[in-house]
């Protein structure tokens, strides 16, 4: 049981690590429809907040496209926390359907959005 576990997490930070070691764009948070082309696309807040008078915000994630494909089209988006050491996700962002995670207020928040179409994103905190 105990190697299994262990097998479990090591894969896990294994792929982990592996998304944030592959080298993509960082572009500010806030973006709006940002092209992203079937690649790993990261946004990221230009300042480090700390407000003691509120303690959680939203972090907001849609992306839109004009394909007609029959087939859904889908992006996978991770929340993360000062250049990983929290990461929130995957979440499945469809088209047009917002995703709203909930943040703290300290730190520096980030988004990473993997696609395998071409889409637009926009990313914000409320």
């Amino acid at each position: 049981m105990k190697t299994t576990i262990l097998l479990t997490a090591f894969i896990f930070f294994t792929g982990i690590s592996g998304l944030f070691a592959q080298h993509f764009q960082i572009n500010p948070i806030p973006s709006f429809n940002y092209l992203i082309t079937s690649q790993n696309t990261g946004f990221q807040e230009k300042l480090v907040h700390s407000n003691p008078i509120r303690e959680k915000r939203d972090m907001e994630v849609v992306i839109s496209t004009s394909s007609t494909s029959p087939m859904p089209v889908f992006a996978k988006v991770w929340v993360v926390k000062d250049n990983g050491e929290v990461t929130l996700g995957p979440f499945t962002a469809f088209d047009n359907e917002p995703i709203s995670v909930p943040i703290d207020n300290d730190g520096q928040w980030g988004v990473v959005i993997r696609c395998d179409w071409d889409v637009l994103a926009s990313v914000w905190i409320e």
